[in-house]
Order: structure tokens, then C-alpha cells, then sequence
């Protein structure tokens, strides 16, 4: 890919797509499972779901439904790797389009793991405002990816010979 030194443009849309990232992994502690069990509602987060990885069945469920479960609760590290590898990408990658590529495939793997994963019937506040900062950060990758063909101003191109000066 052709390394294009960047503009105030594709800088603030970067910078806005790794916060939207960081913002992902702080929903990972908000609510993302909501279930009903003897007229009483639950709600655990992706860390509480992680938390009964090693000490079994603390998170409400009875011994039946935890067995169910247990096969997809260690599929919540999917939660953490998505967005903390699209930050990553978004953070050091300044002068080339792979953080564009990266992102969109974060944030179609991110929608495809909360909708199989989670499942619509279980799905909470955190779980749901993580699809729609998904969709939100793959609306700005389009731009960014749309502000990289944009032809450069001559204010920026005098402080590109500037710079290499």
C-alpha cells in the first residue's frame, strides 16, 4: 500500500476510530448477557462471563443452563481481541490504508461474534451499544477510507516540503 503522509482530516478520523475502539473495550464491563431465571433477571458483563472460565458457576445460572453455557464462555476473549486489535491498528498505523482494512474486518467480526455469541435473545445494554459503536467505526473507516483519495490542499502540500525539508 502506498504510504501517503496524513492529513488534520484523516487524523481526526484515526483518532476518532481508536477512542471508539478504547470505548469498546469499556463496554466489555458494562452489561452484554441479560436472562430471566425464577422471575428474577440477571445481567453479567464479557469479565464476569471470563471471571466463571475458572471458578464455575457463579453467574446465576442453574447447573443444567451452566452446562449449556459453558462451551461458550471461553468465545468471550473474542470480545477483548476485536476492538483491542483495531486500536492497535488504529494507533501506529499513520501512513498506510491497513488500518482501514483492519477496522472494517473488526467491526464485521465484532457484529457477527455479539449477534452468534450473545444471541438476540440475551443481549443487554453494553452488548447493544457495542453494535452500534460497530457500526458507528465502520461508518468513519468508510471515510477515512474515501479522505485518503481526497486530493491534498496547497496549505498542505507546502507544509508536506516543509517537513522533508
Amino acid at each position: 500500500m502506498n504510504k501517503i503522509p496524513e492529513n488534520k482530516t484523516r487524523k481526526r478520523l484515526r483518532t476518532a476510530m481508536w477512542v471508539f475502539y478504547l470505548l469498546e473495550i469499556v463496554l466489555c464491563s458494562m452489561p452484554y448477557y441479560q436472562y430471566s431465571m425464577n422471575n428474577t433477571i440477571y445481567s453479567n458483563s464479557v469479565f464476569d462471563m471470563l471471571s466463571a472460565l475458572g471458578a464455575g458457576n457463579d453467574i446465576g445460572l442453574s447447573s443444567a443452563e451452566y452446562a449449556a453455557v459453558n462451551t461458550m464462555i471461553p468465545l468471550n476473549f473474542i470480545f477483548l481481541v476485536i476492538p483491542i486489535v483495531g486500536f492497535f491498528f488504529c494507533v501506529l498505523d499513520r501512513k498506510t490504508n491497513m488500518k482501514n482494512v483492519v477496522s472494517i474486518l473488526c467491526c464485521l467480526l465484532g457484529v457477527i461474534s455479539i449477534l452468534t455469541i450473545v444471541t438476540i435473545n440475551l443481549i443487554s445494554l453494553g452488548s447493544m451499544l457495542a453494535l452500534l459503536l460497530y457500526i458507528l467505526i465502520s461508518f468513519i473507516t468508510i471515510f477515512s477510507i474515501f479522505a485518503r483519495f481526497s486530493a491534498p490542499s496547497e496549505k498542505e502540500k507546502s507544509e508536506q516540503v516543509n517537513e522533508k525539508k
